[in-house]
């Protein structure tokens, strides 16, 4: 079979357009098409080499099952929901904050796919106070043009008495002002509001002196998660993405190099299921400790 034969059948196959291989093996639209009509005029003995590595890799990644992340229900994710329900119910501005990696942004993505009142920004260290209402006045399909006060009262007018919930995670990023901006739409709209992030959000809305009381006395309530997740709850993600952690071998080992860490958890159970996949063999606690050793911590 020809090169030209075997990707025709993979981007038939897959639904691959010319535009996706191109960027798929680095070259431009116009080099696809011809190559694939066999006019290409260049070398091609070189495109060939390209488009063969791209099929070997496309049919390695048929073999291997693909893991991806998904909200499970632990006894963590549960206490994070509720804590979410309150400030939703309440019109509270309640806290979530761990160490990375402990399923914060899970519990509330998973939150806001279950409640279509719920809007969920997710901050970067970009935001500022306009950046923030500015996503705020997208999410609700306000004009984002105007000065910081109109906004902010477009903002409020929208959500007052609405009964709806806005959730902010990796909201450490967000500077003293932003905060604030958030804390007067809450007094004045009445909504519940919820912020997510590291331990230093807590020290963020506090002021380092304590100077922020008008901001932290706003807080209903504040869940720490902690710098790790307790192995029942690590027990329970990994089974549900790789059947073998069912085992207690396996189970153990997973527990005790993902350091209590989902994050790190799913690097580990991709990397033996993809061993295991390749080589033909069980999943192992052997194969566990020498994938961690691979791994940063």
């Amino acid at each position: 079979m020809s090169m030209i034969t075997a990707l025709s059948e993979l981007m038939e196959r897959k639904g691959y357009s010319q535009p996706q291989v191109a960027r798929a093996i680095g070259k431009s639209n116009a080099t696809v098409s011809t190559y694939l009509r066999g006019i290409y005029a260049g070398d091609v003995a070189k495109i060939d080499e390209l488009v063969q590595n791209f099929i070997t890799r496309e049919t390695e990644r048929d073999r291997t099952v693909r893991i991806v992340p998904r909200y499970i229900p632990t006894l963590t994710s549960r206490k994070g929901l509720e804590v979410i329900r309150m400030a939703h119910l309440d019109g509270e501005i309640n806290v979530i904050y761990g160490d990375a990696g402990l399923g914060k942004t899970m519990i509330l993505r998973e939150y806001a796919a279950q409640h279509k009142d719920a809007i969920l920004i997710e901050a970067d260290p970009g935001y500022t106070a306009r950046v923030v209402l500015e996503e705020l006045c997208s999410r609700l399909g306000l004009s984002k043009r105007g000065n910081m006060h109109e906004l902010s009262e477009a903002c409020i007018d929208a959500l007052r008495d609405s009964g709806r919930l806005l959730m902010v995670d990796e909201a450490e990023n967000l500077p003293y002002r932003a905060l604030e901006t958030l804390r007067r739409i809450h007094d004045k709209a009445g909504i519940g509001i919820v912020l997510a992030g590291m331990p230093r959000l807590i020290i963020n809305l506090k002021g380092k002196r304590g100077e922020y009381k008008q901001l932290y006395s706003r807080v209903g309530l504040a869940l720490c998660l902690g710098d790790a997740l307790p192995q029942e709850d690590i027990a329970a993600i990994a089974t549900s993405m790789l059947p073998d952690a069912s085992e207690k071998e396996v189970s153990d080992a997973l527990f005790r190099h993902s350091h209590g860490n989902a994050r790190r958890l799913f690097k580990l159970v991709r990397g033996v299921s993809r061993y295991s996949t390749i080589s033909g063999q069980a999943v192992s606690a052997g194969a566990v400790r020498k994938f961690a050793e691979m791994l940063i911590n």
